[in-house]
């Protein structure tokens, strides 16, 4: 028994330790649905998300995603339904079955009375589960651009959004 314990504490520290082929290729696509939330600055007001995207690898490292968000939003002074729509930049650090990347995105959030343009960076990390499968953890900070003549009070507005989910490398290889 004690040699059974020893053989697997030994394979599973081994598996760990090999990395599988758990990484985006160039002209792979990759798709991802999850859940996540937003909060402002202060962390006290937000509002939870569902999130989708879908991008392309045109290097093993760098990808371009476009990125949709539909969530409750509970950060104003009404709560309202609200959608976002984002394209991403990425660069992927590729380190076996752990890929963190950090990028940026622009893009347009909307609300039941109103839009406004928006940027920011955004960091997260990819655990391969599979070949071509993986959960991940994504942040972001995005400022709004309703008023293009008030830089500093955009500046200010700014707020947090979170995501956690799955994603599946399709294509290439």
């Amino acid at each position: 028994m004690k040699n059974l314990i020893k053989a697997s504490v030994f394979a599973l520290a081994l598996a760990g330790a090999i990395p599988l082929m758990a990484q985006p290729q160039g002209g792979d696509w990759e798709f991802t649905l999850g859940g996540g939330g937003d909060s402002d600055q202060d962390f006290d007001q937000g509002g939870f998300a569902l999130n989708g995207s879908f991008g392309y690898f045109y290097t093993e490292n760098f990808e371009i995603a476009v990125r949709q968000s539909v969530n409750f939003d509970g950060r104003g002074t009404d709560d309202e339904w609200a959608g976002s729509t984002r394209l991403a930049a990425d660069w992927h650090f590729l380190l076996g079955r752990f890929v963190p990347f950090v990028g940026a995105n622009v893009g347009m959030t909307y609300t039941e009375d109103d839009s406004a343009w928006g940027v920011g960076p955004e960091v997260g990390i990819k655990y391969y589960v599979h070949e071509r499968t993986f959960i991940f953890g994504m942040a972001e900070y995005r400022w709004n651009f309703d008023d293009l003549d008030d830089a500093e009070d955009n500046a200010d507005d700014g707020f947090f959004a979170f995501t956690v989910g799955v994603g599946f490398n399709i294509g290439g290889r």
